[in-house]
């Protein structure tokens, strides 16, 4: 897959981010930032994965952004207004730039969103816009078919970044441009016409590494200034052991992660129901994360601090011991798992379970671009996965992880009527109440069986943007 950004071509499919070999020391004029996988894309309109949406805040930016507080307030846009319940008007701001040094006008703006519009993976989110019309060089309207509450809030997800496509060649007005992709690294320097303040280094690397304990090692020889997708628990051991001092800082922030079991499509006894819910019945899912997580295992199917859940509860069902034996009797089963720590811990306790049972299993763990092209494929009977989610975005959430995580574009369609009642209420507490009975209706489903959930953190030399 060939991509072009500014000047910048990359085959992205080639690329290699674990190797650190020959990567000198940070400096204060560069940030070293590394996360567990690397980068897929950089058009927000195509990223379906944490890694890569990280880095929308330094190349671009939404019409909206939420602020400290927690509120929706403007970004891009200069003045706005509600003609009715489903007319919205945008005024731009006049001083915005793309890193190609071209002003954004609002048919700018109307280009990148019919973009997302026509070609974005998550596209559906967005099938309320009945159209968008320039109505001068600064002003265009947003026409919806309906009302939506949300609507402000949905135009910051990262998909509605304001793009410019000139030539083949995507540009953002974000604080970072590119300067360089190697197989090492993505390296980013400082927007000079930025229209906002930016306090940040000169320079942003970004690098990744799979494995929890070589991440810390960079930071330990200061080849990284901020490591990311690390728990407490394991700070904490690394405090212990030397690897980081005890004074550091440790930093959260809007990404919780789910750990779970998931079924994949290589094997069609596992579309049935049953016996999704038969393995869900025969595990104990506190002895699987024992020893791993300060925590027991989740009692929520979705994170419990994105709503007030009271219908989407996990319970302990029988033992289906018997049951299992007979579909699975003569059959070996797989486990696919990312070739890191924590994952092979919870795989190998899963096999430990599921053996003591009579079920034959084999853990197969994969390296990064392996693992990745099967939970893009779902290519796998079972893995160990995690299922990503942002506070901030009621429904972009639930659409990804049954669009993309579980692949059920069925259940997906079927939710769609439900959205729109979400989207039609003024009040958190009704929204969260429909919202409650949608994620009920999935989870009786047993698309993946939920066993920890958690906030990233990350532990960073000094107190930065991330």
């Amino acid at each position: 897959m060939t991509l072009s950004f500014g000047e910048t071509e990359l085959y992205f499919d080639d690329l290699q981010f674990n190797q650190y070999s020959e990567i000198e020391s940070a400096d204060n004029e560069s940030l070293r930032v590394v996360q567990a996988v690397k980068v897929a894309t950089l058009d927000p309109i195509y990223m379906k994965d944490q890694y890569s949406i990280r880095m929308v805040n330094y190349l671009y930016d939404t019409l909206f952004i939420y602020n400290a507080n927690g509120d929706v307030v403007s970004n891009l846009v200069e003045a706005w207004d509600w003609k009715d319940d489903r007319l919205l008007e945008l005024e731009m701001k006049d001083n915005i730039y793309f890193h190609n040094g071209d002003k954004m006008l609002a048919v700018d703006v109307k280009k990148s969103l019919d973009r997302m519009l026509s070609s974005g993976v998550f596209k559906d989110f967005f099938n309320d816009i009945q159209n968008v019309k320039v109505l001068s060089e600064t002003k265009l309207e947003i026409k919806l078919k309906g009302r939506n509450n949300l609507f402000l809030s949905m135009l910051t997800y990262y998909m509605c970044s304001i793009t410019k496509e000139v030539d083949g060649k995507i540009y953002g007005t974000g604080p970072y441009k590119i300067d360089k992709i190697t197989n090492k690294e993505i390296v980013l320097l400082k927007n000079q016409n930025y229209f906002k303040k930016n306090n940040g280094r000169n320079k942003i690397e970004i690098l990744s590494e799979v494995s929890d304990r070589k991440r810390a090692l960079l930071y330990f020889n200061d080849a990284a200034d901020v490591v990311l997708d690390i728990t407490p628990k394991q700070i904490d051991e690394w405090k212990e052991e030397g690897i980081i001092d005890k004074s550091v800082i440790s930093d959260g922030n809007k990404e919780l992660d789910t750990i779970a079991i998931i079924f994949g499509k290589r094997n069609k006894i596992f579309e049935r129901r049953d016996v999704r819910e038969s393995i869900n019945e025969l595990i104990d899912r506190d002895e699987l994360i024992e020893n791993i997580f300060e925590e027991k295992a989740t009692n929520t199917f979705f994170p419990g601090t994105l709503f007030d859940a009271k219908l989407s509860l996990m319970k302990n069902g029988r033992d289906s011991e018997k049951k299992v034996k007979d579909i699975f009797e003569g059959k070996e089963i797989e486990i696919t798992v990312l070739n890191d720590d924590l994952s092979l811990k919870i795989a190998n306790n899963l096999k430990r379970q599921l053996e003591k049972k009579g079920m034959k299993i084999v853990v197969s763990p994969y390296q990064q671009e392996a693992y990745l092209m099967k939970m893009e494929k779902q290519d796998y009977e079972i893995a160990i996965y995690n299922i990503i989610f942002d506070e901030r975005y009621l429904i972009y959430n639930l659409g990804r992880v049954i669009a993309h995580d579980t692949g059920d574009k069925g259940m997906y369609n079927a939710t769609l009527p439900f959205l729109e009642i979400v989207k039609d209420e003024r009040e958190k507490v009704d929204r969260d109440k429909i919202y409650d009975k949608i994620v009920y209706l999935i989870s009786k489903n047993i698309p993946y069986i939920p066993l920890v959930h958690r906030e990233k953190v990350a532990i960073e030399r000094a107190r930065v943007s991330i």
